[in-house]
């Protein structure tokens, strides 16, 4: 029955807790999945705290599903059938939906907001539920982890039946008037932290620093695919290649060892807020997690902070690299980042580099080298994808 279905009962859970503003952010939501699931939409409402999509006849429904599952404010979604408020419509409709179906438990949830409505919760869970135990013998109700779950929601101004369940990303719905930009490398973090700031309700965009002498058709190529996939969380993504290398050789060239990799994160991030600024987003996002490698140390992390032009987002920062694998094996960015990858850090970096930089002393080091020109002539040779 499964590509029979008609609606889809969405679910949010964050977006329940803002009062007043609640309204708002689902008229968000409902925009977000119009826009994501384009000409397989017919129509949405929202209603009793929840928001009810109908699809059109010829919609891919595994392909909306899918979709549904990477957008961020949807805790979970129920693909359901509309059907008439009657119980003997209830038994029928559950039976049918429950026929052909592997399964040892049961249990029936009715959601019941508007107290108008005739039917009583537990009445209906009592007859519902005795109807399949009658229809399907040997099967047995359990109402804590069953293997199935017959979920019935008898809102103001429909009905709707369901037994399957997708999880969702949860957070808020994606705002474009709240942009960030992420730098992104090749790595396992980076990805993972632009995908936390568009669950929180952001529109990232992403910047990568390219050194063209490692350039191959692999190397960009695992950006780009890193790109797309992010892409599937928000609704536009905006990619941007910044050429590093003439930078890259001047701080080689001026730069003791020890402090290379700490003025590349600087001018990093010094050209990524310059071009945050012309993109008017007010925040950059990094994927540094406290001293996970040398360049976030406590004190490394303030110095090459420190001179930022824009506020700095880390919203990996107190977690643990198992942690962060978790999530991007759970995004579909883990097989990507995997993939082997030389980024422009890890170029010229010593055995042991320095662990307790301090910002005045980066700034000294940083104004004796003739970087404006090449700082200019990089944003200028940038080059943006968009997905």
């Amino acid at each position: 029955m499964m590509q029979d279905f008609s609606n889809i009962v969405v679910h949010y859970a964050e977006i329940g807790l803002k009062a007043q503003n609640r309204g708002y952010f689902e008229k968000l939501l409902l925009r977000n999945i119009h826009r994501k699931l384009g000409d397989a939409y017919l129509a949405g409402r929202r209603e009793s705290g929840q928001l009810t999509l109908a699809l059109r006849a010829d919609a891919d429904r595994a392909a909306v599903c899918d979709t549904l599952g990477r957008i961020p404010g949807i805790a979970y979604f129920c693909p359901a059938w509309s059907i008439r408020a009657d119980m003997e419509v209830f038994k029928a409709t559950a039976i049918a939906l429950l026929t052909g179906r592997t399964f040892t438990t049961f249990k029936v949830d009715t959601h019941r907001p508007h107290k108008q409505n005739p039917f009583k919760s537990m009445q209906v869970n009592r007859e519902l539920g005795a109807a399949i135990w009658n229809a399907f013998p040997g099967k047995k109700v359990k109402l804590a982890d069953p293997d199935v779950v017959v979920k019935l929601e008898l809102t103001e101004k429909a009905t709707y039946m369901s037994v399957d369940r997708y999880p969702g990303v949860g957070g808020l719905p994606t705002n474009a008037r709240q942009r960030v930009v992420a730098l992104i490398s090749g790595g396992l973090d980076s990805p993972v932290a632009a995908y936390l700031m568009m669950k929180r309700g952001c529109e990232v965009e992403l910047v990568h620093f390219q050194n063209q002498s490692q350039v191959t058709a692999a190397v960009e190529d695992k950006i780009v695919q890193l790109a797309r996939q992010l892409a599937r969380y928000q609704i536009h993504t905006r990619l941007h290649i910044v050429p590093f290398e003439d930078l890259q050789r001047e701080i080689i060239k001026g730069v003791h060892a020890t402090l290379r990799m700490l003025l590349y994160r600087r001018l990093m991030l010094d050209l990524a807020g310059r071009l945050a600024a012309t993109r008017r987003a007010k925040f950059l996002v990094t994927g540094d997690s406290f001293s996970q490698v040398a360049s976030q140390t406590y004190d490394n992390l303030a110095a090459t902070y420190a001179n930022c032009p824009m506020p700095v987002l880390a919203p990996l920062i107190g977690l643990d690299k198992r942690e962060i694998v978790a999530i991007a094996e759970g995004i579909g960015t883990y097989a990507v980042s995997s993939q082997p990858y030389e980024d422009c850090c890890s170029f010229f970096v010593p055995k042991h580099p320095e662990l307790h930089a301090q910002a005045v002393g980066l700034s000294r080091v940083a104004a004796d080298l003739p970087l404006e020109p090449l700082i200019a002539q990089a944003l200028a040779q940038t080059r943006v994808s968009e997905f």
